[in-house]
This record gives C-alpha cells, sequence and structure tokens, in this order.
C-alpha cells in the first residue's frame, strides 16, 4: 500500500464543475420561487397586521430568506472555487517536483 495523499485532478475539476452548476441552481431557484414573494402586499393582514407587526415581521422574514439562499449559494460556489485552485495547487507541485526528480535521474 503507497503511502502519501493521492489526488485524482479530475475528481477536482468535476467537483469544481458541479459546484458551480449547484450554485446556479441555487440562485435560479430564488429568482423563480422567492423573488415574486419579497414584498407583501399593504393590505395583506390589514390594520390588524401593521398594528401586531405582523406584516412587518413576515417581510422581514422573507428579506432574511432570500438573503440566506443568495449566501448558501455564494458559499458553494466559493467552496468550488476553492477545489478549483487546490487543484491547480496539485498540478503545479506535482510538475515542479516531477521536474526536480527528472533532474536528479538525470
Amino acid at each position: 500500500m503507497a503511502e502519501g495523499i493521492s489526488v485524482d485532478t479530475a475528481d477536482l475539476a468535476r467537483y469544481h464543475t458541479r459546484a458551480g452548476a449547484l450554485s446556479d441552481e441555487i440562485v435560479g431557484a430564488a429568482k423563480n420561487h422567492l423573488a415574486g414573494n419579497l414584498s407583501l402586499p399593504g393590505n395583506l393582514f390589514g390594520d390588524l397586521g401593521h398594528e401586531s407587526g405582523l406584516h412587518g415581521s413576515l417581510t422581514d422574514h422573507l428579506d432574511r430568506m432570500h438573503t440566506h439562499v443568495h449566501s448558501v449559494a455564494g458559499s458553494v460556489h466559493d467552496l468550488g472555487q476553492s477545489v478549483h485552485t487546490a487543484k491547480g495547487d496539485y498540478e503545479a507541485d506535482e510538475q515542479l517536483f516531477g521536474d526536480q526528480f527528472r533532474r536528479i535521474l538525470g
């Protein structure tokens, strides 16, 4: 059994691609399913809704939910970018160490 770390950069590339697609899907879902619900009609709960604070609370909740969904999409995108960067680092290290090994073997 070999010791050390083994990395399949093709797996990292696929992960990066999937993370980007997932991030786009999350943003698309937010636009398609949440964007139309960001504001509530002023008369939705009548005067009681405004006096009790229900209208404002629900509006704030919808805004936070929308913001959170976009934040999740951003986090998924950022993770994919980090994996892409790691892939580049692994490839650069492999090239560098391979070049050094080839020089030694000369």
